[in-house]
Protein backbone atom coordinates (compact mmCIF):
# COMPACT_ATOMS: atom_id res chain seq x y z
CA UNK A 1 0.00 0.00 0.00
CA UNK A 2 1.46 3.30 -1.05
CA UNK A 3 1.78 6.34 1.98
CA UNK A 4 1.75 8.99 -0.46
CA UNK A 5 -1.93 7.68 -0.98
CA UNK A 6 -4.41 10.61 -0.47
CA UNK A 7 -7.05 9.52 2.21
CA UNK A 8 -9.24 12.47 2.66
CA UNK A 9 -10.46 14.73 0.14
CA UNK A 10 -10.82 18.85 0.75
CA UNK A 11 -14.00 19.02 -1.28
CA UNK A 12 -16.66 15.69 -2.33
CA UNK A 13 -14.38 13.23 -3.66
CA UNK A 14 -10.53 12.83 -5.48
CA UNK A 15 -11.76 13.84 -9.29
CA UNK A 16 -13.03 17.38 -7.78
CA UNK A 17 -9.97 17.62 -5.84
CA UNK A 18 -7.55 16.93 -8.34
CA UNK A 19 -9.34 19.37 -11.06
CA UNK A 20 -9.29 21.87 -8.80
CA UNK A 21 -5.76 22.01 -8.67
CA UNK A 22 -5.05 21.48 -12.57
CA UNK A 23 -4.14 24.78 -13.93
CA UNK A 24 -5.54 24.11 -17.41
CA UNK A 25 -9.69 22.90 -16.29
CA UNK A 26 -11.77 26.16 -15.57
CA UNK A 27 -13.44 24.97 -12.42
CA UNK A 28 -12.60 26.91 -9.23
CA UNK A 29 -13.55 27.23 -5.81
CA UNK A 30 -14.35 30.25 -3.90
CA UNK A 31 -14.22 29.66 -0.23
CA UNK A 32 -15.47 33.34 0.62
CA UNK A 33 -18.81 32.74 -0.97
CA UNK A 34 -18.83 28.84 -0.56
CA UNK A 35 -19.07 28.91 -4.28
CA UNK A 36 -17.87 26.55 -6.49
CA UNK A 37 -17.82 27.41 -10.95
CA UNK A 38 -16.51 27.39 -14.30
CA UNK A 39 -14.66 30.76 -15.45
CA UNK A 40 -16.17 31.65 -18.78
CA UNK A 41 -13.07 32.92 -20.71
CA UNK A 42 -15.12 34.76 -23.37
CA UNK A 43 -16.40 37.36 -20.54
CA UNK A 44 -14.37 39.03 -18.03
CA UNK A 45 -15.40 37.91 -15.00
CA UNK A 46 -17.88 35.86 -15.93
CA UNK A 47 -18.84 32.83 -14.20
CA UNK A 48 -20.85 29.90 -14.32
CA UNK A 49 -22.06 28.65 -11.04
CA UNK A 50 -21.98 24.95 -10.98
CA UNK A 51 -24.26 23.22 -7.89
CA UNK A 52 -23.52 19.48 -7.60
CA UNK A 53 -19.93 17.71 -8.63
CA UNK A 54 -19.95 16.72 -11.96
CA UNK A 55 -18.02 13.62 -11.37
CA UNK A 56 -19.27 12.31 -7.93
CA UNK A 57 -23.09 14.16 -8.42
CA UNK A 58 -22.98 15.54 -4.76
CA UNK A 59 -25.12 18.48 -3.89
CA UNK A 60 -22.71 21.53 -2.99
CA UNK A 61 -24.24 23.67 -0.11
CA UNK A 62 -25.95 27.13 -1.45
CA UNK A 63 -23.20 30.11 -2.67
CA UNK A 64 -22.92 32.66 0.27
CA UNK A 65 -22.32 35.79 -1.99
CA UNK A 66 -25.84 37.28 -1.91
CA UNK A 67 -25.47 36.66 2.10
CA UNK A 68 -21.52 38.30 2.04
CA UNK A 69 -22.92 41.69 0.63
CA UNK A 70 -26.46 41.77 3.03
CA UNK A 71 -23.88 41.15 6.65
CA UNK A 72 -21.44 43.55 4.49
CA UNK A 73 -24.31 46.40 4.13
CA UNK A 74 -26.23 45.56 7.50
CA UNK A 75 -23.02 44.99 9.82
CA UNK A 76 -20.81 47.52 8.34
CA UNK A 77 -22.38 50.04 5.88
CA UNK A 78 -20.52 48.44 3.01
CA UNK A 79 -22.22 48.42 0.10
CA UNK A 80 -21.48 46.75 -3.14
CA UNK A 81 -23.41 48.08 -6.59
CA UNK A 82 -23.02 44.86 -9.02
CA UNK A 83 -23.90 46.98 -12.10
CA UNK A 84 -21.42 49.79 -11.80
CA UNK A 85 -18.67 47.13 -10.11
CA UNK A 86 -17.95 49.89 -7.15
CA UNK A 87 -18.46 49.93 -3.57
CA UNK A 88 -19.70 52.35 -1.20
CA UNK A 89 -19.19 53.74 2.93
CA UNK A 90 -20.14 56.82 3.96
CA UNK A 91 -21.12 58.33 0.43
CA UNK A 92 -17.66 57.91 -0.64
CA UNK A 93 -16.96 55.34 -4.13
CA UNK A 94 -14.66 53.00 -4.35
CA UNK A 95 -13.55 50.97 -7.84
CA UNK A 96 -11.89 48.06 -5.29
CA UNK A 97 -12.49 46.12 -2.67
CA UNK A 98 -8.65 46.59 -1.46
CA UNK A 99 -9.52 50.16 -1.43
CA UNK A 100 -12.52 49.90 1.14
CA UNK A 101 -12.33 48.75 4.60
CA UNK A 102 -13.27 45.57 3.97
CA UNK A 103 -12.81 43.74 7.56
CA UNK A 104 -10.44 40.74 7.36
CA UNK A 105 -12.59 38.07 7.98
CA UNK A 106 -14.39 38.96 4.71
CA UNK A 107 -11.39 37.64 2.91
CA UNK A 108 -11.29 34.13 3.63
CA UNK A 109 -14.21 31.83 4.73
CA UNK A 110 -13.57 32.68 8.15
CA UNK A 111 -16.75 34.91 7.63
CA UNK A 112 -19.78 32.50 7.68
CA UNK A 113 -18.01 29.79 9.76
CA UNK A 114 -18.25 32.60 12.72
CA UNK A 115 -21.84 32.90 11.74
CA UNK A 116 -22.54 29.19 11.34
CA UNK A 117 -23.47 29.18 8.19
Amino acid sequence: MSQNKKTETEHCCERMDFFLEEERVAIYYNPVYREYFIRLWSFPKAKHVIYACPWCGHKFSPSLIEKYFQILDSEYKIVYCDYSEKYFKDDTEYEHETEVDVPKEFKSDEWWKKRGL
